[in-house]
């Protein structure tokens, strides 16, 4: 509780998402007349949570919309964990909305993320396949779960840690970050799952394909990754 007095020898714990980041600006990786892709730094809530009503992406990103675009409105299509950073698509409109989302359902778009993860594999890639259950905020393998699918690749892997590119085929509760852990690698900085300390969760949306909502085509955006994931 706020009111409580912290003693010599109390142990503090920070629940994550706790520590927000501030930010007054988002940079735009792609825009069009449907869709808004910007770039989330890692510490921001994507939308409103009990934990962080105001000042998350979406607020920021509407503000931003709003400056040359009064009546401007925006739904979040998917969301990312606040402590991840990376690519975060918006719709501009209901219809888009809905589009994107059936695509996110169907699974005809692709993500693409980068983690830095504790030790370094046997191998340079493979497929965790370990069905998912989420249990009061956390993710955990169990035979009753939800079917989870993510294939990896080691980019480079030296000392106490490896860079891995990863694609999850399924789209479960902190999916990754529970599959890595699963392996014996959590992701750096992940004090949920076990993962060594860092200043960070070092995991980054890189790139997400998806298709238009409006013409179909392919679209494909990245955010470059920041500087301690960089390869």
């Amino acid at each position: 509780m706020a009111s409580r007095v912290v003693r010599g020898g109390d142990e503090l714990r920070v629940a994550e998402g706790a520590l927000q980041r501030r930010t007054s600006s988002l940079k735009v990786l792609y825009e069009d007349d449907d869709c808004l892709v910007v770039d989330k730094p890692a510490g921001l809530p994507a939308a409103p949570t009990r934990s962080a009503a105001a000042g998350t992406a979406l607020d920021i990103a509407r503000r931003q919309l709003r400056r040359h675009q009064p009546t401007a409105a925006l739904w979040l299509v998917h969301r990312l964990d606040a402590p991840t950073s990376g690519v975060l698509l918006f719709a501009k409109s209901q219809r888009a909305a809905a589009a994107l989302g059936k695509a996110f359902q169907s699974r005809t778009l692709n993500k693409v993320y980068l983690a830095r993860v504790a030790g370094v594999p046997g191998q340079l890639s493979g497929c965790i396949d370990l069905s998912l259950r989420n249990a009061g905020g956390r993710a955990v393998v169990a035979v009753d779960g939800r079917p989870a699918q993510t294939e990896w690749e080691m980019f480079a892997g030296e000392g106490d840690s490896a860079l891995l590119r990863l694609r999850p085929l399924s789209g479960r509760f902190h999916q990754l970050r529970a599959h890595l852990s699963a392996i014996g690698h959590p992701v750096v900085g992940d004090r949920l799952y076990g993962g060594p300390p860092a200043p960070r969760l070092m995991l980054h949306a890189a790139t997400l394909i998806f298709p238009h909502p409006t013409s179909g085509e392919r679209v494909e955006v990245s955010a470059p990754p920041p500087r301690e994931l960089e390869v």
